[in-house]
């Protein structure tokens, strides 16, 4: 009862209507009280809007005259429908009114309330309410709540009224029939026509496979896909196809092994943010037909392959030589990001989300993979996270008298090699301290586990200040000596296998 008494209601909508008739804009001047530059949408874009003490789920879905047979997809569940109308727009009345007609006499939205959204009402042209009451012939309008809003997206005009009305029809369901208010605003509206873009998502968004997704796969591998067909939709599927049935660790490492026979001049940094960014749309959003088709109707943001990347990335950064060789992280926003397991939970706390990002991509590798790159100067990144993995693997596999040469030179040598560390310089006693860390770590867990094992039952290592318990700041890192050579602690000793033993005994 306590729950229901306080507890946020929340709606599902479902806003449609002819393409550019501001569906969008009014969607984000809902959301962000702003005004947007919108271009055509392909599939829907979905946002939640909070107001009157409600929470509205409301999906703007694309009203473009190819796509609307595929607008039944988005009807289940609905619970209101808003239908957005051009005021300015008289040569496609009929259309408009062919659509909202189609739109009250589907099965599945009969009887839910429908706000009509009177859009652009600013515009010298614009027809008025009593017109479009008339020629729609909205009276005629049976057994649901309909409400006609005149309004202007641009500044907000009319809109929240609109809502209000929405969300009290919602909230008391009846099937009265209402009429529209009436109102006066200035203001303008801008849209973005990409007609080559839209046509060619539309043509992939109904594109049908001919081969299963095992099939697909064998092609692929084998390098018999045509290197001339292979578009932006061929590269989302075979990353989707793998995710699917290997899940992400095979799909980062086969994806990249194999796309330089395709891809010619191949860009790592965007292709790690399609991966990046289909892997979160396949945790993230559900597929009911469990097909590749079905995915890309849930997620048609994916087909934009220029737009979506740069609203990342600057384009300078994305296209720099840097980023066709290795992974850069985006440099406007980060990546939305998945992280499974605890550990990457406890490494999150030190890190921003840019860098769990980066970390997710290391960690996906194997410890023989990362050894490899590390020593072939191709990793992708240089962190403390890497430096605590590289001093472990070699400490664990090499035993401590064979592997500190090989840390000190491995670390030297790729800090001079790599393209990435090209700000940062080797430090001896800060290497040194932090093999004495994890050699003692090493020697207090148990054999046998894994390095994301090792940090769970070792979290003090995932400090990288770890060496100010020992070490007095300006003696370490404004020292040039401790760069060069070994340069004992000033505020206690390091700990050693003698020590930590002594401190046990004593405290038993």
């Amino acid at each position: 009862m306590i729950s229901k008494l306080f507890s946020v209601p929340e709606y599902r909508v479902l806003t449609m209507g002819l393409d550019a008739s501001g569906k969008t804009t009014i969607l984000y001047k809902l959301k962000l009280n702003e005004t947007i530059q919108t271009i055509p949408t392909i599939g829907f874009n979905v946002e939640v809007v909070k107001f009157n003490h409600t929470s509205l789920t409301i999906w703007d879905v694309g009203g473009r005259d190819k796509i609307r047979p595929l607008l039944r997809h988005y009807f289940e569940n609905t619970q209101a429908v808003i239908f957005v109308i051009d005021s300015n727009d008289k040569d496609r009345l009929p259309e408009t009114t062919e659509e909202l007609w189609r739109v009250l006499e589907a099965d599945e939205l009969r009887n839910l309330p429908i706000l009509i959204y009177l859009n652009k009402i600013d515009l010298p042209n614009a027809m008025k309410s009593n017109y479009i009451t008339q020629e729609m012939k909205l009276n005629n309008i049976r057994n649901r709540q309909w409400y006609l809003q005149p309004c202007c997206a641009c500044t907000g005009d009319g809109l929240y009224e609109g809502l209000s009305w929405l969300i009290s029809a919602l909230k008391s369901p009846h099937t009265s029939e209402s009429t529209y208010t009436t109102m006066k605003s200035t203001a303008s509206t801008k849209t973005i026509e990409n007609d080559r873009h839209v046509d060619k998502s539309l043509e992939w968004l109904t594109q049908i496979d001919d081969d299963t997704n095992e099939d697909f796969l064998e092609k692929f591998e084998k390098h018999q896909l045509p290197v001339e067909t292979f578009d932006h939709r061929t590269l989302l599927r075979t990353i989707w196809v793998y995710l699917t049935i290997y899940g992400r660790q095979k799909t980062v490492k086969v994806v990249f092994d194999h796309l330089k026979i395709y891809i010619r001049d191949m860009n790592e940094t965007l292709i790690y943010f399609w991966i990046q960014i289909l892997h979160y749309a396949f945790e993230a959003t559900k597929n009911p037909t469990n097909d590749f088709t079905g995915f890309l109707l849930m997620n048609p943001q994916l087909l934009n392959e220029t737009d979506l990347p740069l609203s990342y990335y600057k384009k300078d950064t994305l296209f720099s030589n840097q980023a066709k060789t290795t992974v850069v992280l985006p440099d406007i926003k980060p990546l939305p990001n998945i992280l499974p397991g605890s550990s990457a939970s406890d490494i999150n706390k030190m890190k921003n989300k840019n860098d769990s990002t980066f970390e997710s991509f290391i960690d996906e590798l194997d410890d023989d993979e990362f050894q490899k790159q590390f020593e072939s100067y191709t990793l992708k990144g240089w962190s403390h996270k890497t430096h605590l993995r590289i001093t472990w693997l070699y400490l664990t596999h090499d035993g401590r008298r064979v592997a500190v040469n090989k840390i000190f030179n491995g670390i030297k040598n790729f800090i001079q090699n790599s393209p990435i560390t090209q700000k940062t310089t080797f430090h001896f006693t800060m290497t040194y301290f932090w093999i004495q860390m994890i050699d003692l770590a090493i020697a207090q867990s148990p054999k046998q586990i894994n390095f994301e094992e090792f940090l769970r039952l070792n979290p003090h290592l995932l400090n990288e200040n770890l060496f100010l318990e020992y070490y007095k700041k300006e003696t370490v890192l404004n020292n040039p000596i401790a760069k060069q050579e070994m340069v004992l602690p000033d505020i206690k000793p390091l700990p050693t296998f003698v020590t930590v033993n002594n401190n046990n005994n004593n405290k038993k």
